[in-house]
């Protein structure tokens, strides 16, 4: 049955996750994953051991991961902490970048295309040995509307975290269904406006699907990566939760 739940307040991340601000000491190796376009750098952290265990891809906003990079290591050393291979994907190309060098909004014409890809690598990491036979998305901004259009496209994606993103408007035609969705939101984001997010968890329910929203008072946009904070921490733990439980994730 569908469902939407919008939760305003109560941070959770020191009774969820006791200590989640400390890093977890996974390190990243950076590695290339074959796509029908190209192949892709991603760095990837392996969660501990050998026993069959989920992945989860995150995609960048619209300036990369390179200004938070350490936040966004720290991110993915807790997801492999957690029983996860968590892999932080570039999915910008050369030519994208150049033309973004110029001032060229690329987004519109490269959307469907980052989607495949996007899909093409959940595909990969679906067939590596360690694999449990599931899969998630994690995007940040421009990365989670990615990642709601590229959870939609490929039923073999089974979760999405959406921080501060919205509906996939480049393709809503297009749209027959929705993985289970977290979506994470500043109240005071005046770049991707949290109405935007409401909107996704609505449409998300009306494609018969589920979507949590959590909305924090008065902060802005960017701040998943910020580990530092207590609402990136709390959407962090929550983020682990949701996913153990959709990707059954089970911490070494």
């Amino acid at each position: 049955m569908p469902r939407i739940r919008i939760i305003a307040v109560a941070l959770l991340a020191f009774t969820l996750m006791p200590g989640i601000a400390g890093a977890a000491g996974i390190e990243g190796q950076h590695i290339l994953l074959p796509a029908t376009e190209r192949q892709v750098s991603v760095t990837w952290f392996p969660a501990p051991g050998n026993a069959p265990r989920p992945a989860v891809l995150l995609l960048h906003g619209a300036g990369g991961f390179d200004r938070q990079i350490d936040g966004y290591d720290r991110y993915c050393s807790e997801l492999a902490s957690s029983g996860m291979d968590a892999y932080l994907v570039y999915y910008y190309s050369a030519n994208d970048q150049r033309s973004m060098s110029t001032g060229t909004d690329v987004f519109m014409d490269r959307y469907v295309a980052w989607a495949r890809l996007v899909d093409d690598l959940a595909g990969d990491v679906l067939a590596q040995k360690q694999s449990n036979g599931k899969v998630g998305l994690i995007g940040f901004s421009n990365g989670g509307i990615l990642a709601t259009g590229a959870g939609a496209l490929e039923p073999r994606i089974n979760a999405a975290v959406i921080y501060y993103g919205s509906v996939p408007f480049p393709i809503m035609d297009r749209v027959k269904r929705f993985p289970p969705l977290l979506i994470l939101h500043g109240a005071a984001d005046d770049i991707i406006p949290a109405e935007r997010g409401k909107e996704l968890a609505v449409f998300a329910t009306q494609s018969g699907g589920s979507a949590d929203m959590v909305i924090y008072p008065g902060i802005g946009h960017g701040f998943g990566a910020r580990l530092n904070t207590k609402e990136a921490a709390d959407a962090l733990a929550r983020t682990i939760a949701f996913l153990a439980k959709t990707l059954d994730a089970h911490a070494p």
